[in-house]
């Protein structure tokens, strides 16, 4: 589903022109101008998910994974196991987020992912990936797996491919490393 590195773009006005990675995530913005910034995107040929917990006026309830549809998203980020649901009935790539801050964190977000089949997931903070990466495909073995939060040099993307699909980053000089 998710490969290589990935645009995180927390502001609104941004635009496609000098960005290098081929997928974007929206982590920002309101329902006012998603399908404009949907459709830009998509123009220059960009894959687009949205984090449909971050957008203002929109809810992660049928209704609003219909409008995502409707306006040519690619897939959805979401915390929310309800909306991961959702919107996988509603036949969109959905990533779920997965907390990765302690140990019964990890055990718990495991237990949630194999319990409800999930198929893709994005991992924060990002380098806790690296340690915890292994242990989810023992369970989830095909599972898409993206790190994201903190990432903040090379070496730290170098680390993440030995361990998983995509690294989503905010920081624009990481946005050209090669995967």
């Amino acid at each position: 589903m998710l490969r290589g590195i990935i645009a995180a773009l927390w502001e609104k006005k941004v635009t496609p022109d000098g960005i290098l990675p081929s997928t974007v995530f929206f982590l920002d913005g309101g329902l006012k101008e998603l399908s404009r910034r949907v459709d830009l995107f998509k123009n220059s040929g960009k894959t687009v998910f949205v984090d449909i917990d971050f957008v203002s006026g929109l809810q992660g309830d049928r209704d609003g994974i219909d409008y995502l549809k409707s306006i040519g998203v690619d897939g959805i980020i979401t915390a929310r196991m309800r909306t991961y649901n959702v919107s996988t009935s509603a036949g969109l790539p959905t990533l779920l987020r997965f907390f990765a801050l302690d140990s019964r964190a990890v055990d718990k977000g495991l237990q949630q992912v194999s319990q409800n089949n999930v198929r893709a997931i994005e991992i924060l903070p990002a380098m806790a990936a690296a340690k915890i990466a292994s242990r989810i495909r023992g369970f989830v073995p095909n599972i898409n797996i993206v790190a994201a939060g903190l990432v903040s040099n090379l070496e730290e993307i170098e680390e993440l491919k030995k361990h998983v699909d995509a690294v989503s980053t905010s920081s624009e000089r990481l946005w050209n490393a090669m995967w």
